[in-house]
């Protein structure tokens, strides 16, 4: 499945501090971020390997999540540790923390967000290599979603 270039679009403008991405993150519908979030998680995971590793325990997935959590409320932009983990959780194949109640779609985008932008403030190659790193993100989208 391929990724629509609004959503490559949309986490560039993020990855590059470019105001657009708060309107673009806005104009999404509910079924358009069912999609986004999609790719938003190979984003992520793009970006999360190199930092974690391709093997990491629950307590270092917990440690990350709690520190993305801290950087995000000093910047006052509060996110929800849970949902942050969740999300690594998921990239690394762990049991979910959310088995009964699905996290809202607008939480995991907020908490992806996050996440991107915990990594691009501490990793300068993010910023540098905007493309490439989309471009990693958009194959893994594709190997992921082959039907």
């Amino acid at each position: 499945m391929s990724v629509e270039p609004r959503f490559i679009d949309q986490v560039r403008c993020l990855i590059l501090k470019d105001p657009r991405a708060k309107a673009l993150n806005e104009a999404l519908s509910p079924s358009d971020r069912k999609f986004f979030n999609g790719f938003l998680m190979t984003v992520v995971a793009v970006l999360v390997t190199p930092r974690l590793g391709a093997e990491c325990t629950a307590e270092e997935l917990a440690a990350f999540s709690d520190e993305v959590a801290a950087s995000q409320r000093k910047e006052r932009r509060p996110v929800n540790e849970f949902v942050i983990e969740e999300i690594v959780r998921y990239i690394y194949g762990k049991p979910q923390l959310f088995a009964t109640v699905p996290v809202p779609p607008a939480a995991v985008s907020t908490a992806g967000a996050a996440i991107v932008r915990h990594i691009r403030d501490r990793e300068p190659y993010v910023v540098d290599n905007v493309d490439s790193v989309l471009a990693a993100a958009e194959q893994l989208h594709k190997k992921l979603n082959q039907g």
